[in-house]
C-alpha cells in the first residue's frame, strides 16, 4: 500500500503543518482564549472575552477571521494521507494508519470515480482504519478486489501535544496576504486549482462554501505532494 511524503516532523508537533510561500507578517500580541485548541494552519477569528478581544477557532459559522495559526496550542496531532492506495479483501480495505478521523474520509477509484458512504463503503471500524466495503463482489459499485484511493486524517498517538502560547497568554497569526502551504486542510474534499476556500466546522481550510473565504488554491495536494497551497486573502464581511 502507498501514501503521501510528509514532511519531517517532531516528537513536538507539525513542525511543517504550515509554513510561508510568500509574503506575510506573523503578529503575536493578541490574547488568547483560555479554552482554543488548535495547531498551526487551523484559521483564528476574534472573540469578545469580558471586553478582550481574543483569538479563538473559525468554524463554519464565522462571518470574521483574523488570520491563520503560526503556533500549537493542543494536545494531539492528526496527520493527512492523501490517496493511500489499498485493495479490497474479504469485503474490506485495511488502512495504514488507525485513528481515523471519521469526517476527514474521502474514497475514490484510481480513475477518479468518487464512492459514498453508506451506498459504497462504511466507517464501521475506523479507529482501527478499516473501512467496510458495501456489496463487493456482488454488484456493489466497487469491486471485490479493486484498488481504491483513500483520503484521510489521522490522530498521530507519537506526537506529543503542546501549548506555544504558554507564560505570554498570546498566540502567533499570519495575518497579511501571502501564499501558504499546508497540511491542515479537509481531505474529504477535491480540490481545483485557483477555486475559493473557506474555513469548516473544524476550525481547517476546505472548499465546501461556507463561513468567511479565506483564499484560493495555488497547488492542489496530491500522493506525492501532499501539502495545499493557497493565495491567503482573508475577506472583510
Amino acid at each position: 500500500m502507498t501514501g503521501n511524503i510528509l514532511p519531517g516532523i517532531g516528537r513536538n508537533g507539525l513542525v511543517n503543518s504550515v509554513r510561508k510561500l510568500t509574503g506575510g507578517n506573523v503578529t503575536g500580541f493578541r490574547p488568547v482564549s483560555d479554552t482554543a485548541e488548535f495547531i498551526a494552519g487551523m484559521v483564528a477569528t476574534l472573540v469578545d472575552d469580558d471586553g478582550t478581544p481574543k483569538l479563538a477557532v473559525a468554524d463554519n459559522t464565522s462571518t470574521n477571521a483574523v488570520g491563520i495559526f503560526w503556533c500549537h496550542k493542543t494536545t494531539s496531532f492528526y496527520r493527512p494521507i492523501v490517496e493511500e492506495s489499498v485493495t479490497v479483501a474479504s469485503a474490506q480495505v485495511i488502512l495504514q494508519y488507525a485513528n481515523v478521523l471519521a469526517s476527514s474520509v474521502k474514497v475514490t477509484s484510481t480513475t477518479g470515480a468518487v464512492y459514498h458512504i453508506t451506498a459504497d463503503y462504511t466507517l464501521t471500524n475506523i479507529s482501527n482504519g478499516i473501512i467496510g466495503i458495501v456489496g463487493s463482489g456482488s454488484g456493489g459499485a466497487i469491486g471485490a478486489t479493486e484498488t481504491i484511493l483513500v483520503s484521510y486524517r489521522y490522530k498521530d498517538a507519537n506526537l506529543t501535544g503542546i501549548d506555544q502560547t504558554l507564560g505570554s497568554g498570546n498566540a502567533a497569526v499570519l495575518e497579511d496576504p501571502s501564499e501558504v502551504a499546508t497540511l491542515v486542510y479537509d481531505t474529504a474534499r477535491t480540490y481545483v486549482l485557483n477555486t475559493k476556500l473557506y474555513v469548516n466546522a473544524d476550525g481547517i481550510i476546505t472548499n465546501a462554501t461556507g463561513g468567511v473565504v479565506i483564499g484560493k488554491v495555488t497547488k492542489v495536494p496530491s500522493s506525492d505532494s501532499a501539502e495545499l497551497n493557497y493565495k491567503l486573502q482573508i475577506a472583510i464581511n
